[in-house]
């Protein structure tokens, strides 16, 4: 197909439909009316001999042909805009860039307040999508141009993008008040007694703290699998139930839902044995990273540098923990 033969600003169309999945987002996200969006993508799929997105009851699904289309378009976008701001200043106060952070449940909570309240206060202009996203997915985000920066415990990243670490996180315990666990030593064997709620955004049912239990031939007893960190709270707050998570979610948790929260038992297995993305000698009772990866294509863009460089500076802002060496700063690259 001859490109003379398109209207480009109709691919701008197509990414901000890609990355909105709704009409109306898309719109406001490129400052066009509901009625202008869809004409447009109306000559896309004359274009393109496909309808590109279907309409459904969630919002707008994208097609094969849209799906195929999709990385190289966006990184091509991505490149003419970093050549087009290049030689101009970035002035967060005048910014009006669109970005989106893929995060996972654990770095929202943690990250998210303090990095909107920063941009909130530097670059009222920007726009930030905060879109859920996890180990499977985080990376496939940022190669296909559906996310610009991804936020979590998050797998080492092919060559062509960079991993920074921000922050460390630990595990700890949280139960209700006057959990029969409190009257009893707490031990391993204490924590193995009672029923346990594992958080997990993929349904697993098998955790870190599963992993660090085979290492010895120990097992505890699953009884709930929640999606969210938040969900977790009034759940224990209501129930025998306990559950072990990062410390910097914990903590915050137990003040605003008036839960207990403990350390790891001292005498849990917290051996060398790696789980997941977490290398090899890293301990997953204090060594749990907040990382946040790029692609290497956005590496030059002004706003993206300035955002990323936020995200840093909020990461190393955050108080101590209790339990977790090195406060919150964490600088190590990878």
């Amino acid at each position: 197909m001859d490109i003379s033969q398109i209207d480009l600003n109709l691919l701008h169309v197509f990414d901000a439909l890609y990355r909105e999945r709704q009409v109306t987002r898309a719109g406001r996200a490129l400052g066009l009316s509901q009625s202008a969006v869809s004409n447009a993508l109306a000559r896309l799929r004359q274009h393109m001999g496909d309808d590109l997105f279907v309409r459904t009851p969630t919002g707008m699904v994208p097609t094969a042909v849209a799906d195929t289309m999709a990385g190289p378009l966006q990184g091509a976008l991505d490149q003419v805009r970093a050549a087009l701001a290049a030689r101009q200043p970035f002035l967060p106060c005048q910014a009006r860039d669109a970005i989106t952070v893929g995060l996972s449940d654990h770095a929202e909570f943690v990250l998210g307040p303090p990095l909107v309240a920063a941009l909130r206060a530097e670059a009222p202009g920007l726009s930030l999508v905060l879109r859920h996203a996890d180990k499977d997915t985080a990376l496939p985000g940022l190669e296909s141009g559906l996310l610009d920066l991804a936020l979590g415990m998050l797998p080492d990243p092919p060559a062509h993008m960079t991993r920074q670490m921000l922050v460390r996180d630990g595990l700890a315990v949280l139960m209700r008040p006057g959990h029969p666990a409190l009257d009893a030593p707490w031990t391993l064997e204490t924590y193995l007694a009672y029923p346990h709620l594992l958080v997990s955004a993929t349904a697993s049912k098998v955790g870190a703290v599963d992993r660090m239990l085979e290492t010895v031939g120990r097992q505890r007893t699953l009884a709930v699998v929640a999606s969210h960190l938040l969900a977790a709270a009034p759940m224990l707050r209501d129930s025998d139930l306990v559950c072990t998570m990062p410390a910097r979610v914990a903590h915050p948790l137990a003040n605003s839902f008036g839960l207990v929260v403990l350390p790891l038992p001292p005498d849990m297995p917290v051996g060398d044995r790696p789980t997941g993305d977490r290398p090899v000698g890293d301990k997953p009772a204090s060594g749990m990273r907040l990382s946040m990866v790029w692609h290497r294509r956005l590496d030059s863009h002004p706003a993206h540098a300035w955002l990323r460089r936020r995200v840093a500076e909020v990461a190393r802002s955050l108080p101590p923990v209790p339990g977790i060496a090195g406060g919150g700063t964490d600088t190590a690259a990878a």
